[in-house]
């Protein structure tokens, strides 16, 4: 038996199935991450009438643990402390870096999910047709093999399917999350440079850039 043959006999072997239930796996990961995403933002987020608050020192009106929050009070703490401008940008770089970090948890599971399910799915299309001509080849009555031929066909695309259905969301959510993020982003900067003005005066502001 040749390798070709071994490879043809294990494919045909493991079934359509198991790839069908890694996707309804995926699916469940998929929902728990944009449930958990959607509810993070949700409770941590600030309007741009927020943001002028916020710059101004006044943060009562959006949560404490928003990233435009956490921003505005690590250049507080610093203020109290005496530190100089340079210091004070540098907090700000490494504390937007952190709380990016936070923010963009999960994000980059929805992005992989995203671009591969639909290779997932086409894998069990493949499988699934890869065994529907091995079936046929044991049938010989043409009507048996046509109604046997599209129906294992129809059965293999439903894995293609399933694929798009769970990628689909995914991306779509990883792109409405990835706005929110960025948004985030540049209102804290955007309060960090009003803050480092505030501060120390005019000046090129590294949180800024």
């Amino acid at each position: 038996m040749g390798f070709g043959a071994v490879l043809q006999d294990f494919f045909i072997g493991i079934g359509v199935d198991w790839v069908l239930y890694i996707l309804v796996a995926l699916s469940v990961l998929s929902v728990a991450v944009v449930l958990e995403r959607w509810v993070f933002y949700f409770r941590r987020r600030v309007t741009p009438d927020m943001v002028r608050l916020i710059a101004r020192g006044e943060a009562a009106a959006a949560s404490r643990d928003a990233m435009e929050v956490r921003v505005a009070g690590s250049l507080a703490r610093l203020a109290a402390e005496g530190a100089n401008r340079d210091d004070a940008e540098e907090a700000v770089d490494t504390e937007l870096r952190k709380q990016r970090m936070r923010y963009e948890a999960g994000l980059t599971f929805l992005a992989t999910l995203g671009n591969n399910a639909p290779f997932v799915g086409l894998l069990g299309t493949v499988l699934g047709i890869m065994a529907a001509f091995w079936q046929l080849s044991a049938v010989s009555e043409a009507a048996q093999k046509n109604e046997m031929l599209m129906t294992s066909i129809s059965e293999a695309l439903i894995a293609t399917a399933m694929g798009l259905v769970v990628a689909i969301p995914a991306v779509a959510f990883y792109n409405v999350f990835r706005k929110r993020v960025n948004a985030a982003v540049e209102q804290s900067r955007e309060i960090a440079s009003h803050r480092l003005r505030a501060l120390f005066g005019e000046g090129q502001s590294a949180a800024g850039s």
